[in-house]
């Protein structure tokens, strides 16, 4: 027997007299409209959510926020981080261990170099009919694509600048590519014989070269790389003793800082230096001003703070060489906790590999529980 199939159709609810006929069709030109609350004071309300919950509520007012981190400074740092097996991106909360992931995938022939300002630095999956690699940036947030030219030399360091500036290097080595937007090929650039880079970061718009212990100003042009040096280097008590250590820049505040890690005994010490510009000379510190470091396998990550929920001040957390490790290390007292958390990816992730990519605002963030 047939089965009958029924179709009911509900005539529209009545017009109310005077509303606008496409009010209820437009959440953000209601908001407009709304008299409540201003938009003047919605950056007051949003500094107050303490949760994703309390953020994502507010879904008609997000579109209105200014893109700050003082705006949402209340709520608890996000660690964007790899998964395994699945080599996706997700966003990790820290106090409460809990994961949120993206919607969006990437394909499983690109891996993920780096995250900054918003955009994922992506490569092509390294093998012979893939090389040389082709770099990709996906804004984390809106999807955006922007190809990159294929890079000419082996490099495994990226760092990238707030107007997209792409610099990539080898510590240790000469040899300079970089590329800004609209550029049709990279430009390789080396220092002068005997000078290598040791780590590079941007501070404030300004690219810093860490060579040996001393700080230089990078300036790139078409055809060379000139170091104008500021000074440095350490006394022979601050210098590290030998062994297993590392040294790489970081940025806190606005001062560039030089990070030592050393094993002692198995256990790690992490030592900041702040570079003192009227001194010409690198001097120690045992206080962020409340601020908190985060430091990937490779080096610097970011830095937060201060009265950050969640996340302990005059702090280092940096990544472990074990499989989800992660050590918060304090500056003040010298203590070192050890900590297990998802299980992430030991991938060759520039400035942050199995553990934390960087500390995100949660502005425009499509997730999933």
């Amino acid at each position: 027997m047939a089965t009958e199939k029924r179709h009911r159709r509900h005539s529209p609810p009545a017009a109310t007299p005077g509303a606008s006929p496409t009010s209820s069709s437009n959440p953000e030109s209601a908001v407009f409209r709304s008299p409540s609350p201003p938009p003047d004071v919605l950056p007051d309300i949003a500094s107050r959510l303490t949760s994703l919950e309390d953020f994502f509520a507010l879904r008609a007012y997000r579109a209105l926020l200014p893109p700050s981190r003082g705006v949402l400074a209340s709520q608890s740092p996000l660690l964007l981080v790899a998964l395994f097996p699945s080599f996706s991106e997700a966003l990790f909360h820290l106090s409460l261990r809990r994961l949120h992931r993206f919607r969006h995938h990437l394909p499983l022939s690109r891996h993920t170099l780096l995250y900054a300002h918003g955009y994922l630095v992506t490569a092509t999956t390294a093998g012979s009919s893939h090389y040389p690699p082709r770099l990709l940036l996906l804004h984390l947030f809106s999807g955006v694509q922007i190809r990159l030219p294929k890079v000419p030399a082996p490099f495994t360091r990226v760092i990238l600048s707030e107007d997209l500036a792409v610099v990539l290097f080898l510590p240790g080595r000469p040899t300079v590519q970089h590329c800004r937007l609209g550029d049709t090929l990279w430009r390789v650039v080396r220092a002068d014989a005997p000078d290598v880079v040791d780590d590079m970061l941007f501070v404030d718009g300004t690219l810093y070269a860490l060579v040996g212990l001393r700080l230089a100003i990078v300036e790139l042009s078409e055809n060379s790389l000139e170091l104008s040096y500021l000074g440095g280097d350490l006394d022979d008590k601050s210098r590290p003793a030998g062994g297993l250590f590392r040294l790489g820049l970081g940025e806190c505040g606005g001062d560039v800082l030089l990070l030592i890690s050393e094993d002692h005994e198995g256990m790690m010490v992490y030592r900041v230096f702040r570079w003192v510009s009227d001194e010409g000379k690198w001097a120690s510190v045992t206080s962020l001003g409340g601020r908190t470091l985060f430091l990937g396998y490779d080096g610097f990550a970011s830095c937060l703070g201060p009265d950050y929920p969640g996340i302990r001040g005059d702090c280092l957390y940096a990544a472990g060489l074990r499989l989800g490790e992660w050590h918060e290390y304090s500056l003040a007292d010298g203590t070192c906790d050890v900590r297990y958390g998802v299980c992430l990816v030991p991938t060759k992730f520039p400035n942050f590999p199995n553990f934390p990519s960087h500390p995100l605002s949660h502005r425009n963030i499509k997730y999933s529980k």
